[in-house]
């Protein structure tokens, strides 16, 4: 074996007979090109959202920092509602590609990129529930970031509004107007039955007991009484 230093232990012995002042200068150039990496990056993703807001006839250099996050947002939302069983992703966002990598960036990508480590803002679409068993199969219900999100039906004179309403998809009558719940924990969906009269059942096979709480993954056929509904996700 080669009795040689290591290129790094060789570094550490080089630095360590610096002057003080001369590290210094060295930290300030390794920290100053740090930053040119980062606004590089940055670059390069705004550089992909005004090809973007190009197709869709907007000025990116003209909008404002709260109108630009409005647009990710955006972007976010219609990225998770294209999925296999959703529509067809928009030609604008299959132009995003990393110029380092060549891979396709993702509206998510752009945002961490952009906006660093600030998340979308509240109220964007993180997945979606589809009902697959109606005779509109793209009938469909973005799950908003919000802590808590009814499944049921409408009885607007007991002031029930659920946010997933399934009235439409529950001739029958089989789903409760207090049906289910999904609550958002971190980055996780859960879904709880509220003592429903016909149940929840997940993918066929589990059904839940009254407030037990069920992790939801990509894929999950949920049984809202006669109703089903397939939950989908982009998230990792």
């Amino acid at each position: 074996m080669s009795d040689q230093m290591s290129t790094k232990d060789q570094l550490r012995a080089w630095v360590s007979e610096l002057a003080p002042e001369h590290r210094r200068d060295l930290l300030n150039i390794l920290a100053e090109d740090e930053m040119a990496v980062s606004c590089a990056r940055i670059e390069m993703a705004a550089d992909q959202l005004r090809r973007i807001c190009r197709d869709r006839n907007l000025d990116w250099d003209a909008l404002d920092e709260p109108e630009r996050e409005t647009f990710l947002d955006l972007l976010i939302r219609e990225d998770v509602e294209a999925t296999q069983a959703g529509p067809t992703p928009a030609r604008s966002l299959q132009r995003a590609i990393c110029s380092h990598c060549g891979r396709d960036l993702t509206p998510h990508d752009l945002y961490r990129i952009y906006f660093s480590s600030r998340r979308p803002s509240a109220g964007f679409a993180l997945a979606k529930l589809m009902v697959i068993d109606a005779d509109q199969a793209t009938a469909q219900f973005p799950l908003l970031s919000e802590p808590e999100i009814y499944i049921g039906r409408l009885d607007p004179h007991r002031g029930i509004r659920p946010e997933v309403d399934l009235s439409a998809y529950d001739p029958s009558s089989r789903v409760s107007r207090k049906h289910a719940r999904i609550v958002l924990r971190g980055n996780q969906f859960f879904i709880e039955d509220l003592g429903s009269a016909n149940g929840t059942t997940i993918n066929g096979q589990s059904r839940l007991k009254p407030q037990e709480s069920y992790a939801l993954t990509n894929g999950d056929l949920i049984r809202i009484g006669h109703t089903t509904l397939k939950f989908i996700t982009s998230q990792p």
